[in-house]
């Protein structure tokens, strides 16, 4: 069962109704050591082909080579893009679109006799990329038992899926066909393999690739392999996060940078730091970033993560990472607060810290710190003051910056470090009786190595936190109504409300007949909009009123085992069982 998806509906039912109360200025939560469920990750993955004999391996090669498709070296106008880099704005664009021509039928594929079925492999190259990342698309679902991996034909080890039919979304309301974009492969080539179990007719495995992302930027070595290295303003006055001092380096566990792809095939860098929440009892992977780099649902599944990746000791040029995979879900975006939350569809690594924050504000001249990745950069580390609240508005060229002491946004001045391309929505911190404390994350500024004192600003937490106490102030209490945040939910009002609301209705049809209380529809349609991408119930991709709606209304009402999920097809569903079922919507509840 996607445990995921079912905190996310969780929590998001209960969004709305916190956002009418005002935040207590003086809390504080305290960071937490991120320690992994026993027995959470699953066995590595490994190719179908791969699991042959090395005699037999070499045997099919040489009988059966994968086929492939190479697009040869992008052009000098299409690598100009990378160097369309926002000034103020800092998210590092790392990576162009490429549209390839259409793949050969699957059923075309070179397919060999592997344990229970047969597999095929394809391999799409693209001269001198660092990494690659590929668009698949699917006329029709998967067949049940068809899977496909991804792996880098570079690095044996880099393997990825396996991906059914559920993995699959329709991505981009504008087309029909259910995506996927794959985790970012290491080299040139990207491959493709397809397993079919017997008695499968590959007609059937409708499959295309209609763009990849080339990736043009070399996380080993910091540096772009074919665009113009003055993108990267940033090595000569940066600190690394090695050099600082010992007080903050706890601090940094929690900061991660990740890649993700926009539908247009451009790739971005940018930095994110993981929360706390105040439940003790549980270990939720969310994750705060700027809103600039992810807004949407399909931007948070395109997310890959890159943890620890510091320098082993000062100076040492020596910085391996933790690399996740898998996206993330959007909780809540805030564009006018240049803020989103996310929750981590995998789990962040062992020893990751889910950081502390305060919704205190800040006194003048107060220090604070900065952890990030700049310029994509191993962990950076930049320290300064407060220097005053402002309001941020964008403009042509980036945004426009007026101080005013109740703006949302943060301005502070570097006296170490600076920030670059990348560090977009990185973290601040400051020290409240000798513990750290996030306050927000990086929209941009102006620091540089050329002018390191000019001003950086900053999200303000307590801000955005009214459109995340759900999430961040959850300590596994009952739902509240719709209506009425005095209640806890009921099958024929909230039920019918959400059921309402997937069939379209909107304004006073959402509550006509069910409840007499008043209603701001704006904020009820608000809170419903938030919740519309969590409520897929049964986990089939798809947001129907008469299945999904009528499963709440259904568990709401009382009924359980085969009286919840009767007359229901559920074999496209990743929750098929009553229990299942029940036990996702318990885990909304309580």
């Amino acid at each position: 069962m996607n445990k995921i998806i079912a905190h996310v509906l969780a929590f998001s039912l209960m969004l709305g109704f916190m956002l009418l109360h005002s935040s207590n200025a003086a809390e504080l939560v305290e960071s937490e050591i991120y320690q992994p469920a026993p027995n959470k990750h699953q066995p590595a993955t490994q190719l179908r082909l791969l699991a042959l004999n090395p005699a037999q391996r070499h045997l099919s090669d040489l009988l059966f080579p994968a086929q492939s498709m190479h697009l040869g070296l992008p052009s000098t106008q299409e690598l100009s893009a990378l160097t369309q880099q926002q000034t103020e704005h800092k998210a590092l664009k790392i990576g162009i679109d490429r549209q390839v021509p259409a793949l050969p039928a699957v059923k075309d594929w070179v397919w060999q006799p592997v344990l229970g079925g047969q597999a095929a492999q394809f391999i799409i190259s693209s001269e001198a990329a660092a990494s690659l990342r590929a668009l698949v698309e699917l006329e029709q679902d998967l067949p049940t038992g068809v899977e496909l991996r991804v792996f880098a034909p570079e690095q044996a080890d880099e393997v990825y899926g396996a991906y059914q039919a559920n993995d699959f979304k329709p991505l981009d309301t504008s087309v029909k066909q259910l995506q996927l974009w794959t985790p970012s492969i290491s080299g040139s080539q990207l491959g493709l393999e397809v397993f079919a179990p017997e008695g499968i007719n590959l007609d059937q495995i409708q499959l295309s690739v209609p763009q990849i992302s080339h990736i043009d930027y070399d996380f080993k070595t910091a540096r772009f392999k074919l665009a113009d290295e003055a993108i990267l303003k940033f090595s000569s006055c940066d600190v690394s996060m090695a050099c600082a001092p010992s007080t903050w380096q706890s601090t940094a566990q929690a900061v991660a940078r990740y890649i993700f792809t926009n539908s247009a095939g451009s790739s971005f860098l940018c930095t994110g730091t993981l929360l706390a929440d105040k439940d003790t009892g549980t270990q939720i992977p969310y994750f705060i970033t700027a809103a600039h780099c992810i807004d949407d649902p399909t931007l948070a599944a395109s997310m890959d993560f890159y943890w620890f990746h510091q320098e082993t000791s000062c100076g040492s040029g020596n910085a391996p990472w933790v690399r996740t995979t898998g996206g993330a879900d959007l909780l809540a975006s805030r564009s006018e607060l240049d803020s989103s939350l996310v929750r981590l569809r995998s789990s962040p690594p062992a020893g990751a810290l889910l950081s502390g924050w305060s919704l205190n504000t800040l006194s003048t001249n107060a220090p604070v710190v900065g952890i990030h990745h700049g310029s994509g950069n191993p962990k950076q580390f930049s320290q300064g003051s407060f220097v005053s609240y402002a309001n941020v508005s964008n403009s042509t060229n980036g945004f426009m910056v007026t101080k005013d002491p109740n703006g949302s946004f943060t301005q502070v001045a570097w006296t170490q470090g600076v920030t670059a391309q990348g560090s977009s929505g990185s973290g601040l911190w400051t020290m409240i009786n000798g513990s750290p404390y996030l306050k927000g994350t990086l929209v941009g500024g102006s620091s540089s190595c050329s002018t390191p004192n000019s001003p950086d600003e900053y999200t303000r937490l307590e801000r955005f936190h009214p459109y995340v106490t759900t999430w961040l102030e959850a300590t596994g209490g009952k739902v509240s109504s719709f209506v009425n945040p005095n209640q806890a939910l009921t099958a024929l009002v909230d039920g019918v409300i959400m059921a309402r609301y997937l069939a379209g209705k909107r304004g006073a049809e959402l509550t006509a007949h069910v409840s007499t209380a008043s209603v701001n529809y704006t904020q009820l349609e608000t809170k419903l909009d938030l919740l519309k991408p969590s409520l897929d119930l049964d986990g089939d991709g798809l947001l129907e009123a008469n299945k999904d709606g009528i499963l709440m209304i259904r568990y709401l009402a009382g009924l359980r085992a085969s009286a919840l999920i009767g007359q229901f097809d559920f074999s496209n569903s990743k929750r098929k069982t009553a229990t299942e079922i029940q036990q996702y919507i318990e885990m909304v509840l309580f």
